[in-house]
């Protein structure tokens, strides 16, 4: 991909950036009811009380999903060589005046 492209994409992202996010919550929300749907082992939970705040429900799941996958910037620090300083004492001058 060029530059050029990249710049491009970035700036239809930005453009098209709230469309995008509500659409992925929406998928992400709906994925999360079909697996629950569908796997035996969570047929105890309940939906239909949920689905009332719909609003509350898709910001919790986009927040904890999230949350899940987004790497915190301190396990990148841990990779990170540590830098030393050496800190040099030197004389002070006087200033003119």
């Amino acid at each position: 991909m060029t530059k050029a492209q990249q710049t491009k994409l970035k700036a239809l992202i930005k453009k098209y950036n709230l469309v995008l996010k509500e659409s992925m919550e929406i998928a992400l929300m709906e994925d999360l009811f079909n697996l629950i749907i569908v796997n035996a082992d969570d047929k105890d939970f309940e939906l239909k009380d949920m689905l009332l705040d719909k609003e509350n429900l898709k910001s919790f799941i986009i927040q904890e999903f999230i949350k899940l996958n987004n790497k915190p910037i301190t396990s990148q620090l841990k990779h990170l060589e540590e830098v030393k300083l050496n800190l040099v004492k030197s004389k002070q001058q006087k200033l003119n005046f």
